[in-house]
């Protein structure tokens, strides 16, 4: 069982010492000692005491060395540190201020004095430690929120972004904290405009979460267009510190809008409802059932019964279906308005590994085996949606094969083409079906398995716009399906 006491380093090179500052707080406290400096160092690493009494006068590694580290190499800037010392003069007083000490105590110390100054240090640092857990908790929240979200200083400089920011931005949150926003993230024609909205939000001229629509440049260089809801940050005396700026990516959306356009032109001639259903489900459906899913994992978080959780476990689960089911169905509309695609070489050895690598949760929760029948780096031409393929074959091996079995994929040289086989031991597919098991929303009946059937339309289309081939045949091996493709090779 963990202690609920706060924990007090000692540090002294008499023994005596080190044994009286332990008689004094040993009932409230728990003591941990140290009669040097390195020894010190190395348990305050290990123990993570909550205040350190800290004697000045020790051989090779004075308090006020050791003091130096602790703030400036360790960066425990508020970490309680009470130095206790027979100097009286007032430089070496001085000394261990410019080193962090926080409070300073005469030999010999006196049991009240000792209380009245821990007392007070530890609750200092009990309220910096709940005020760091409160900001800290606020920021993991944002990280669930679907957006970018900010935090510049007056300068404009970041100071905080959520991981979705750091994620739309293609960044790590290194390379972003204390950048510039304006000038590293706003194309030149519009830093003006921002510069005068910021401005405004900071002199108390715009209103706050007044909504515009203005550019942002990614690490790829691409412009994305963003719609921005911003408001000015004040501290606790009313004076502006800052600038929070939040933003939703528009991109498609507004591309979507031209698209819209050109969608009622062609249905007034056409009367072909479709593609614009197809539009509409993507871009309507989609977001919201995003957002569902990032609301349910916060209540999630939050929530401490273990009933409801199990109910906001199963609307997690019934929302991650929609959101594969309307992006399936999307895609496929995608690939089926495209007749022509560019081919590049692409090693499909590397792209099946990392394709196995991305699904060993769902191998693992399963008990399944995954065997690689694989050669050294297998070239081949064609276009990077192919592991797309990948993806669907080995989750359809997962979905319907039984627990405890084994997927072997192998990779067979055919002449001028690579042969892909993902070989599972599931029920296996009777002849009758094997002709529409590439149809779309055509799925052989299983009790324990959803779906729409898309998933393998999908891998037919590709292979259709790679004119290759994709088959199903009976595992010659015993009980089971060997779903098969053939791609060119690069030579």
């Amino acid at each position: 069982m963990m202690s609920s006491k706060y924990k007090i380093l000692i540090v002294d090179d008499e023994p005596l010492n080190v044994e009286l500052l332990s008689v004094y707080l040993g009932d409230r406290y728990e003591i941990i000692t140290s009669y040097n400096g390195k020894d010190a160092l190395d348990k305050l690493k290990k123990e993570s005491p909550d205040l350190i009494l800290l004697d000045v006068m020790m051989p090779e590694m004075d308090g006020y060395h050791v003091c130096r580290i602790i703030r400036n190499e360790l960066k425990m800037d508020f970490l309680p540190i009470i130095m206790i010392t027979a100097l009286t003069d007032k430089a070496d007083h001085q000394r261990g201020i410019e080193a962090g000490a926080d409070e300073f105590l005469k030999k010999p110390v006196g049991k009240f004095e000792l209380d009245k100054k821990i007392d007070s240090l530890l609750r200092i640092k009990e309220h910096h430690d709940n005020l760091l857990t409160e900001k800290n908790r606020a920021y993991h929240y944002l990280d669930y929120v679907g957006v970018l979200v900010a935090v510049l200083d007056l300068d404009y400089r970041i100071k905080h972004i959520n991981k979705k920011g750091s994620d739309f931005l293609g960044y790590g949150l290194d390379k972003l904290l204390d950048r510039e926003w304006v000038q590293s993230f706003i194309p030149t024609v519009s830093v003006n405009a921002i510069c005068r909205h910021y401005d405004g939000l900071v002199s108390g001229a715009s209103k706050p979460y007044e909504y515009c629509e203005f550019p942002i440049i990614i690490s790829t260089g691409e412009e994305r267009l963003f719609r921005w809801y911003d408001s000015s940050l004040l501290d606790n005396s009313g004076n502006t510190i800052g600038v929070l700026i939040s933003g939703e990516d528009i991109t498609e959306i507004k591309e979507a809008e031209k698209q819209l356009k050109e969608y009622a032109y062609q249905l007034e001639r056409s009367n072909d409802l479709k593609d614009l259903f197809t539009d509409v489900m993507r871009h309507d459906l989609l977001n919201p059932a995003g957002l569902i899913k990032s609301f349910v994992g916060l209540l999630t978080e939050l929530e401490t019964d273990d009933y409801k959780k199990r109910l906001l476990g199963n609307v997690t689960e019934a929302t991650e279906k929609l959101i594969s089911m309307i992006d399936d169905a999307a895609h496929l509309a995608k690939l089926e308005s495209v007749d022509d695609i560019s081919f590049v070489k692409v090693d499909i050895r590397s792209l099946i590994v990392d394709t196995v690598d991305s699904f060993m949760h769902q191998i693992h929760e399963r008990d399944m085996d995954v065997k690689f029948l694989l050669g050294c780096e297998c070239c081949a031409i064609a276009n990077p949606m192919v592991e797309r393929v990948f993806v669907n074959l080995l989750s359809n091996s997962i979905k319907y094969s039984p627990r405890g079995s084994t997927i072997t994929i192998d990779i067979a040289d055919v002449g001028d083409k690579w042969k892909i086989s993902f070989i599972d031991q599931g029920d296996g597919i009777p002849n009758t079906s094997k002709a529409s098991v590439f149809e779309r929303f055509k799925r052989l009946h299983k009790e324990d398995i959803r779906g729409t059937g898309i998933g393998l339309a999908i891998v037919k289309r590709i292979m259709d716009l790679h004119k290759e081939i994709i088959n199903v045949e009976d595992n010659p091996e015993g009980q089971g399906s060997v779903f098969w493709l053939t791609l060119k090779k690069d030579v």
